[in-house]
Formats: structure tokens, C-alpha cells, sequence
């Protein structure tokens, strides 16, 4: 049993579903970046670990975000139909 029926699907996939897997994935790992570097920061002013963890959510899910949508961007570039 094929996961996608025809090629159509597979590629309207690749272009929704892949951005959304790698934001999922990737998120942990810039949390732990900012976590790390922001956190003692963060703590520092404002003395409460969870408004330290509120801010660098926000961070976090505003930078994948960034990043996402640079990443699209540049691929579009490379990868056009034109090809």
C-alpha cells in the first residue's frame, strides 16, 4: 500500500506538509540554544523561570517561523518548475 496515491499528492505534501515536519523538528533544538543562552538573562530581570520560559517560547516559535519562511523562500529559488 502506497502512502501516496498518485505523484500530485506526494508533491503538494513535499511543499505543506515537509516545512511543518522540519518547523516540529527543529524547534526543540533552537530552544535549547535560547534557553541557554537567553535563560540566565532572562532570569536575572526578570526573577521567575516561567516568564524566563513564556519569553524564550515566544522566541522560539517566532524565529522557527523566520527561519521557515527564509527556508521556503531560497528554495523556491533553486527549485522552480521551470526545471
Amino acid at each position: 500500500m502506497a502512502l501516496f496515491p498518485d505523484s500530485e499528492t506526494k508533491k503538494r505534501f513535499m511543499k505543506t506538509g515537509l516545512p511543518i515536519m522540519l518547523g516540529i523538528a527543529w524547534a526543540p533544538i533552537i530552544w535549547m540554544l535560547f534557553i541557554s543562552s537567553l535563560g540566565p538573562l532572562l532570569f536575572a530581570l526578570t526573577g521567575s523561570w516561567t516568564a524566563t520560559q513564556v519569553v524564550v517560547l515566544l522566541a522560539v516559535l517566532l524565529a522557527t517561523y523566520f527561519l521557515l519562511r527564509f527556508f521556503m523562500r531560497v528554495g523556491t529559488k533553486f527549485y522552480t518548475d521551470n526545471q
